[in-house]
């Protein structure tokens, strides 16, 4: 999965459709965007016991999570990239994300996301193939979930009790890109159908072989049946770049060398 994604939902439509009981994003509030990007803190989903009430149930929230994980273990937030994926095959391996899968699960809410196809045949003025941006999304139009790992890191030369010595980052699981969405990039996000939302932010479900099973029980062929992609404008490879625009579709007519995800032709050769 490449590093951007579009989400332009109301909160309360958020709210709803996870079935969130809090909402706790910040003074900054909601960040709603057609092109959200590393390192900001969009809304994610997720569920957590209440502190000091062992015995109630988790309480779903959703909560303005930084994109980029942190490990606990990191001597510092800065200094280098930070994961903005986790592969699922190894999701349960890697010391950055073992511990994150087990307990802090979290649903990325989406409109689409966005990846680059390298076009074998055209070139730029400078030689280099061309890249074609898409927005993949819900064939229904409905908003999508992408699974997703969250991690919280404390700053150690922050004063005790400040809130603000937390950070709390995110990153989002990747798979095996499907059948024709292969045709843009080998990896995709994991898109987490409604059905099995419930599941994946379950932290009562912690044992290794049942999450496991869950990362297995997500469909892979989505593409087929759920999930449309469209060539969209270029200039949502500019972070500055916002607004309904970029999520729009390019015609035919204006493709160089794009081939077809669901034929494999070349489009405007």
């Amino acid at each position: 999965m490449c590093g951007r994604y579009a989400l332009q939902r109301d909160v309360d439509e958020l709210v709803e459709g996870f079935e969130v009981e809090e909402v706790a994003l910040g003074p900054g509030g909601p960040l709603r965007s057609a092109n959200v990007a590393p390192t900001t803190a969009p809304p994610v989903v997720l569920e957590r016991f209440r502190k000091g009430e062992p015995d109630a149930p988790p309480s779903r929230s959703l909560r303005a999570l930084r994109w980029g994980l942190v490990p606990s273990w990191s001597k510092d937030a800065s200094g280098g990239p930070r994961a903005l994926n986790a592969r699922a095959e190894t999701l349960l391996e890697k010391p950055s994300f073992a511990q994150a899968a087990l307990a802090r699960r979290c649903l990325v809410p989406v409109d689409a996301w966005y990846e680059w196809q390298v076009s074998p045949v055209a070139r730029d003025d400078a030689g280099e193939p061309l890249k074609q941006p898409f927005a993949v999304s819900a064939a229904d139009g409905s908003v999508l979930s992408l699974a997703g790992v969250y991690e919280f890191w404390r700053d150690p030369a922050g004063a005790p009790g400040d809130p603000a010595r937390w950070l709390v980052s995110f990153a989002v699981v990747t798979t095996a890109a499907e059948p024709g969405l292969d045709r843009l990039r080998a990896r995709m996000p994991l898109v987490v159908p409604p059905d099995l939302r419930d599941a994946w932010l379950d932290p009562t479900l912690d044992d290794a072989e049942d999450v496991g099973a869950l990362l297995g029980a997500v469909p892979r062929d989505q593409f087929a049946t759920s999930l449309r992609a469209h060539p969209v404008p270029r200039a949502v490879g500019d972070v500055r770049q916002d607004g309904p625009h970029l999520l729009a579709e390019v015609p035919a007519a204006h493709l160089r060398g794009v081939v077809d995800l669901r034929t494999g032709e070349v489009v405007g050769a």
